[in-house]
C-alpha cells in the first residue's frame, strides 16, 4: 500500500481542481431563476462581440487590400531599378568602348 502512496498524491493533485470546478455545477438548485440584468449584460456582450467581429474582419481585408497595394508597387519599384541597371551597364560598355577607340 504505501508504493501507491505517491501515486495517489499526484493524482488528486489534478483530480482536486476539476472536482472543486465541478461540484458548483451539482449542487446548483434547479429553480434558482436567471436575473435580468445577468440575461441583459450577457445579450450586450453577444452583440459586442458581434460587431467587433465586423469590425475585425473589415480591417483584415483593409489590410490585405492593402498589402496586396504595397506588393504591386515593389514591383514597380523593382522594374525601375532594374532598367536602371541595365541603362547604366549600357551607359558604362559605350564609354569604355569610346575610350577605347
Amino acid at each position: 500500500m504505501a508504493a501507491w502512496l505517491p501515486l495517489i498524491k499526484v493524482i488528486l493533485y489534478y483530480v482536486a481542481p476539476i472536482v472543486q470546478a465541478a461540484i458548483p455545477a451539482f449542487t446548483k438548485k434547479k429553480n434558482d431563476k436567471a436575473d435580468p440584468l445577468v440575461a441583459l449584460q450577457i445579450s450586450e456582450l453577444q452583440e459586442a462581440v458581434k460587431t467587433n467581429s465586423e469590425f475585425t474582419k473589415s480591417l483584415a481585408k483593409a489590410i490585405e487590400e492593402a498589402a496586396q497595394a504595397y506588393g504591386n508597387e515593389m514591383r514597380r519599384a523593382r522594374l525601375i531599378a532594374v532598367v536602371a541597371i541595365a541603362m547604366a551597364v549600357l551607359s558604362l560598355t559605350f564609354a569604355v568602348a569610346s575610350l577605347l577607340k
